[in-house]
């Protein structure tokens, strides 16, 4: 795809299509002073379709780091899944928006959500059909509460050289010629995220004539989001993975052999990497200097981080810029993890550069002294983690500060860990239980996190158990709400997804402990036919209708129905939460006793 021209008269064009029904409703507006504001409006909205083409139809990837890339140069365009056996291509915008006007596109870290609205906001400018306005929902974190959406997308606008009068907005938004490329759901820090939600389904409500799509990391099944559908972004199969290699610029000898090695055994050994366009993107990389890929995904950020403070530049093979700061490799390593903690302690994704001195200033490593200023220009310009942006610094991918947040918490001693890890966890439950850093970590020192922080979190939990079965107390502190829902159109039987629990932080402890258990193997899934005959059991005994949210504390008395959902696989996870204080426990005295008999061996 070539590079978008945009062409006058293209938004006259779009308001013909989209707002001569509106204004024929209209009393006080001529037909003629119609005229005369849709001229107004293809002047001032191809000025900014002009700047935020080149705004976001380039990009800084952590290949592609000393300057911005046209997506399209690098950009493998991703289908989507809408049900288990419908793929939707995602190289056209028309086949997105076919599926509905209000859409949640989610995918995991790394998998190129903001990068597939920016592809949208582009071809959507080449089909001339709607006018596209991204926003970065992060940006709403810098805001008081007391915003209106209309006016923060009129700041959007103005910001990129649009002169729009508030009152033309107005008539604009209500002809639905917009197409809102909401990027960052997950980024909303969790006491503005209930807001937001509000003001957005207000927005909907007024001017739902146009299309709205967000991005998010996937996020408790989005049953809040009642009016959209919901899209996720597919992995890089095989082919696809080998096109995007083909499309980098990079050192063409490691290029060759990377491709060759991804051909013949990399992809289908590491496909849960591969299959990730940011985690390919770090396999080259590190092709050059790790004869093996490792299995851990941290273990994989260590290796890409390595190899960009020890190369600097990764299209040029040997090339090695010199650092400023003239640190150590273990030196330059902790003071970034201390600094990635402060700002993520204090939900900082983007800083100015006086934020970046003053959180360095903040920062210290025993017997090392560096020039803050030479740091920061290391960071940008040598090993290239953090990159520019407009007037701010953002992390060239938020992973990385995730990582190294986990990385600061590995190194405490046991007592800090425990009160610094448990701190980061209650300043904001849901981000800690929706990022990876404490997946991180646990993979990095199991034994450590479960003994100093997961032991600590459970006992505070049971300082109220009073001896009954340790099962129905962990129900009842839980108090789970469910419903069964067809989530696509394929589903034979409606899924058990689960809506809430009252305490987050016991929604935290019930997905950590989970997902290790999942990711370990240790245990299989419950069988879906134990959520079916719940759903069959209250379909015909309990009056049940599809849809509807069932809080389970009102059948603790109901025999049949406890049981039930103790089979089902929410019922397996609070069976594993109960457990976990005494498994804890027994290893940290299996532990004790293993040493005390090799010492008196």
């Amino acid at each position: 795809m070539g590079k978008i021209e945009i062409v006058s008269g293209c938004i006259k064009a779009i308001l013909e299509k989209y707002a001569d029904p509106i204004v024929n409703g209209l009393k006080k507006i001529s037909r003629d002073e119609w005229e005369k504001i849709k001229i107004d409006l293809d002047v001032t909205f191809t000025k900014y379709l002009k700047n935020a083409t080149e705004k976001y139809g380039k990009i800084k990837t952590i290949l592609y780091r000393a300057e911005p890339k046209y997506i399209y140069d690098f950009f493998e365009c991703p289908n989507l899944k809408k049900s288990r056996t419908e793929i939707i291509r995602g190289d056209c915008v028309n086949n997105v928006l076919d599926v509905s006007k209000f859409l949640i596109i989610q995918g995991m870290g790394g998998v190129g959500k903001s990068t597939f609205l920016k592809h949208l906001f582009i071809d959507e400018i080449k089909n001339k059909d709607l006018i596209p306005v991204f926003i970065e929902l992060k940006d709403l974190n810098l805001t008081n509460d007391e915003y209106e959406l209309s006016d923060f997308v009129f700041q959007r606008l103005y910001d990129l050289g649009s002169t729009i009068k508030k009152e033309y907005l107005q008539y604009a938004l209500q002809s639905g010629c917009f197409l809102f490329l909401l990027d960052g759901y997950d980024e909303i820090v969790s006491a503005k995220k209930d807001i937001f939600f509000k003001k957005l389904d207000s927005f909907c409500d007024r001017y739902s004539d146009n299309y709205f799509v967000i991005s998010s990391r996937p996020y408790s099944e989005f049953v809040e989001f009642q009016r959209f559908s919901v899209l996720t972004l597919c992995e890089l199969n095989k082919a696809q993975a080998m096109s995007l290699i083909g499309k980098i610029e990079f050192d063409s000898e490691i290029k060759h052999r990377f491709q060759i090695a991804l051909d013949e055994y990399l992809y289908s050994k590491h496909q849960s990497f591969a299959s990730n366009p940011l985690l390919l993107n770090i396999m080259l990389l590190t092709f050059d200097n790790y004869a093996e890929i490792p299995e851990k995904v941290h273990l994989f950020y260590d290796n890409a981080f390595e190899t960009l403070y020890s190369k600097h530049d990764a299209t040029k093979s040997g090339y090695k810029r010199e650092l400023k700061s003239n640190l150590t490799y273990d030196s330059f390593k902790k003071i970034f993890s201390r600094f990635c903690f402060i700002t993520y302690f204090h939900g900082k994704m983007e800083l100015s550069y006086d934020d970046l001195i003053a959180t360095l200033k903040k920062v210290s490593v025993d017997s090392v002294n560096f020039n803050q200023e030479d740091y920061v220009f290391d960071l940008i310009n040598s090993v290239c983690v953090i990159y520019k942006d407009g007037l701010n610094y953002r992390f060239t991918h938020r992973s990385f500060q995730e990582y190294f947040t986990a990385v600061f918490l590995r190194d405490l001693s046991d007592s800090n860990m425990q009160k610094m890890g448990i701190s980061l966890i209650k300043k904001d439950v849901k981000r800690a239980d929706f990022d990876n850093v404490f997946r991180m970590l646990r993979d990095m020192a199991n034994q450590r996190f479960e003994q100093n922080i997961l032991l600590e979190l459970l006992c505070e939990v049971e300082a109220t158990y009073n001896n009954e079965d340790k099962y129905d107390f962990y129900f009842e502190k839980c108090a789970p709400a469910f419903e069964f829902r067809k989530i696509e159109l394929t589903d034979e039987e409606p899924r058990l997804l689960l809506y809430a629990f009252d305490d987050l932080l016991l929604r935290f402890l019930f997905n950590i402990i989970n997902f290790h258990n999942v990711q370990k193997n240790e245990e299989k899934a419950v069988p879906i036919i134990e959520n079916v005959e719940l759903y069959n059991f209250l379909l015909r005994n309990r009056k049940y209708v599809i849809g509807a949210q069932i809080r389970a504390s009102s059948y603790r008395d109901d025999a049949d129905v406890y049981n039930l959902i103790k089979k089902t696989w929410i019922g397996t996870g609070i069976f594993r939460l109960s457990r976990a204080k005494e498994e804890i426990q027994n290893k940290c005295k299996n532990t004790e006793l293993d040493l005390s008999s090799m010492l008196l061996e």
